[in-house]
């Protein structure tokens, strides 16, 4: 059983009918009862995803610094930060999943090797304005190159 490991990593998002996919070289790790990712979005700004079970946490860093916590069936505060502008950010998870092919022990609540997906949908308010309704995938599978 591996509790870690390099990762290429997708991302596909849905935007208000509007879709992107985003293809990433990363790593995962497990950690207590939690799975983390990391990654490089763009050359000045990093991700983790840290999941555990029924909770979704996602932090950027670097150019952009956001904050981000989905819980379903919930309204969660983060923040977003750059350069130019600081504000609130609202999400309103509507869900959150985990499928994957293999699981850790018998029971575990997360999977012990790739390849797993997460899968959320949220509704985000910036100000208390509606600005988006969002379905996000990430699919992590092993990085056999590295």
């Amino acid at each position: 059983m591996n509790d870690s490991g390099k990762a290429i990593i997708m991302i596909e998002s849905k935007a208000d009918g509007e879709k992107s996919t985003h293809k990433h070289k990363g790593e995962w790790f497990r950690k207590e009862r939690s799975l983390y990712i990391r990654y490089a979005e763009s050359e000045s700004t990093r991700a983790i995803v840290r999941y555990s079970p029924g909770e979704l946490f996602l932090k950027r860093s670097g150019g952009v610094q956001s904050e981000q916590l989905f819980v379903p069936g919930q309204t969660r505060i983060g923040t977003y930060r750059s350069a130019l502008t600081t504000f609130e950010l609202e999400t309103r998870t509507k869900s959150l999943s985990l499928q994957a092919k293999a699981r850790g022990d018998a029971g575990a609540a997360l999977p012990s090797m790739p390849p797993f997906t997460l899968d959320w949908r949220y509704e985000l308010y910036v100000s208390e304005q509606l600005s988006g309704r969002f379905h996000i995938r990430l699919h992590l599978q092993e990085d056999h190159e590295a």
